[in-house]
C-alpha cells in the first residue's frame, strides 16, 4: 500500500506534498437504484443478507462487513452486488470462466446449467484442512472462507500472466490489476496494476475500478495515423492520458457521498502493440523493461511520484532514500481528492528480447533497481522456467518471503515473439525515460 501522511518533510528546495485530511469513507460498495435499506441494518457486500448494525461478520456467509454498508441512507437495493463491485456495465463471462472480480459475480455457473452433471461442491476448509464450511463457517476452526479478491490470477495468453496477493501483514488486498492479450505473442496487451491509499477508506474498491475502467479504454488499439513512430507515440500518449482520466473517474464514481477521505489509488499501465511498448504511471507503482541482453540496461519506465523520488532528485541515494520514515508517502493519485495534474508519466520503447514487468511496490520494497530485478527475474527462470504465470508467482512468493507487509501485485509480458522487432531496445523519435510525450 501507499501512504499519504499527515506531514512529510521536503528534500532541500522541494515543497511538502499536500496531506489530505484523515476521516472515514462512506463509499458505497455495489450501489445501486432502489430504497435504502432499513436504518441500523448491515448489508453483506458478498450475499446480500441484511445483519444487525452491530454485526461484525455476516450470519449467512461469514463475509466481514465493512463500515461503508452501513444502513445509513446511501443508495443501495435491497441485494447489493459484491464487495469488489464498481460502477461499471455488468459483465458476464462464458460458462466455466467466469471470475470473482466480473462485475455482478455471483460463483461460478454449475456444469448442470450448461448441460453437464453438477458438479459437488468442495466444502473444505481452507484453513484447517478438516472441517466443512457449513452456514458460512467451518465446522471444526470457526474460519470463514477465504475472499476471492485476497489471492488471483489472470493469464489471457500464453506470454502474459499476473498475480495479486494479499501478502502477510495486511487484513485486505487493496491491490489490483486488469489484464488482457491477444494470442500472438508481441501483438497487443494491455497490463494494468493500481495500489490502494493505505490512509483512505475503502481503497480497495478504487483500485479495482480504476485497473478496469483504464483496460477498457486501452483495449482498444491505438490508431497509426501517418504510420510512423513519432505518430504512434504520439498516438499512444494521448491513450495513456485518457486512460488515466477515466481511471480516476471511476474511483471519483465509487464514492456515493462526500467524506474527508475518499478511496484513492496509485496507477500503472502498459501497452504492447506488434513489439512496441508504450509505459505510463501516477504514483509509485512501476514498470521495469528487463531485456534478456546485458549489454542493454534494464530500467525503470517512467518516474514514481513520491517523497523518495524528490529526495533522490535532490541528491540522495536510492536506498536510503527508499527505506526512510516518508518512503511511500506519494505526491500524486487517482480519486476525488487527487491533484489536478494527472499527466501520466510515458514511455515508449521497441521490444528486444527481454521482460516487461509490471508491479505494486509490494513486490520492489524488497528489490527496487531494475537491474536487482533482473536478476531475480533470471534467478527465478531457472527454477520454475519461462512461463509468465510461474514466473509471477515465483516473484510474488519472494516478496513474501521477505516478510510480504504490503499487498503485492506482479505481472510480466514475455517479448520480441512474433510481432516483436529486434533493435537497439528505443523507438525511434521516442522520448527518454520519464519524460512526458505531447500528445
Amino acid at each position: 500500500m501507499t501512504d499519504l501522511p499527515p506531514t512529510a518533510p521536503s528534500a532541500p528546495g522541494v515543497p511538502a506534498p499536500a496531506a489530505p485530511e484523515a476521516g472515514p469513507s462512506a463509499a458505497g460498495v455495489g450501489a445501486s437504484d432502489g430504497a435504502a435499506p432499513p436504518t441500523g441494518e448491515r448489508y453483506c457486500p458478498a450475499c446480500g443478507t441484511a445483519n444487525p448494525s452491530d454485526a461484525t461478520f455476516c450470519e449467512a456467509c461469514g463475509t466481514e462487513l465493512a463500515a461503508s454498508v452501513l444502513g445509513s441512507g446511501l443508495p443501495q437495493a435491497s441485494a447489493p452486488e459484491p464487495a469488489v463491485a464498481v460502477s461499471a456495465t455488468p459483465q458476464t463471462a462464458p460458462a466455466g470462466e467466469e471470475s470473482p472480480l466480473d462485475v455482478g459475480w455471483t460463483g461460478a455457473v454449475p456444469s448442470a446449467a450448461v448441460g453437464g452433471p453438477a458438479a459437488e461442491p468442495d466444502d473444505t476448509c481452507p484453513t484447517c484442512h478438516q472441517g466443512r464450511i457449513v452456514d458460512g463457517w467451518c465446522d471444526r476452526c470457526g474460519s470463514p472462507p477465504p475472499n476471492p479478491r485476497d489471492h488471483f490470477a489472470e493469464a489471457p495468453a500464453t506470454w502474459v500472466a499476473g498475480l495479486c496477493d494479499i501478502g502477510r501483514r495486511h487484513a485486505r488486498n487493496e491491490d489490483a490489476m486488469s489484464l488482457s492479450a491477444d494470442e500472438v505473442p508481441g501483438s497487443r496487451a494491455v497490463i494494468v496494476v493500481c495500489d490502494g491509499v493505505s490512509m483512505a477508506t475503502d481503497s480497495h474498491i478504487a483500485s479495482l475500478a480504476a485497473a478496469q475502467a483504464a483496460r477498457a479504454v486501452l483495449d482498444q488499439p491505438f490508431p497509426r495515423g501517418a504510420g510512423t513512430p513519432e505518430a504512434w507515440a504520439a498516438t499512444a500518449a494521448r491513450a495513456l492520458t485518457a486512460a488515466v482520466t477515466r481511471a480516476n473517474e471511476a474511483v471519483t464514481e465509487a464514492v456515493v457521498d462526500d467524506v474527508p477521505n475518499p478511496p484513492s489509488c496509485t496507477f500503472v499501465a502498459a501497452v504492447v502493440e506488434d513489439g512496441v511498448v508504450v509505459a505510463g504511471n501516477v504514483g509509485d507503482s512501476r514498470a521495469y523493461w528487463l531485456p534478456d541482453v546485458d549489454a542493454e540496461p534494464a530500467r525503470q519506465l517512467g518516474q514514481d511520484d513520491s517523497f523518495a523520488q524528490e529526495q533522490m532528485a535532490a541528491g540522495v541515494p536510492r536506498a536510503e532514500a527508499e527505506t526512510g520514515p516518508h518512503a511511500h508517502s506519494i505526491t500524486r493519485w487517482l480519486g476525488r481528492d487527487a491533484p489536478d495534474d494527472l499527466t501520466p508519466h510515458l514511455t515508449t520503447l521497441t521490444a528486444t528480447p527481454g521482460w516487461l514487468l509490471v508491479c505494486s511496490d509490494g513486490l520492489w520494497n524488497y528489490c527496487s533497481e531494475a537491474e536487482g530485478l533482473r536478476a531475480l527475474l533470471r534467478e527465478s527462470l531457472a527454477r520454475v522456467g519461462d512461463a509468465p504465470a510461474d514466473l509471477s508467482r515465483a516473484l510474488v512468493d519472494f516478496a513474501n518471503e521477505q516478510g510480504g507487509r504490503d499487498n503485492i501485485t506482479v505481472a510480466l509480458a514475455r517479448l520480441a515473439g512474433q510481432g516483436s522487432t529486434a533493435n537497439d531496445g528505443a523507438a525511434t523519435g521516442a522520448p527518454e525515460e520519464g519524460d512526458p510525450i505531447d500528445g
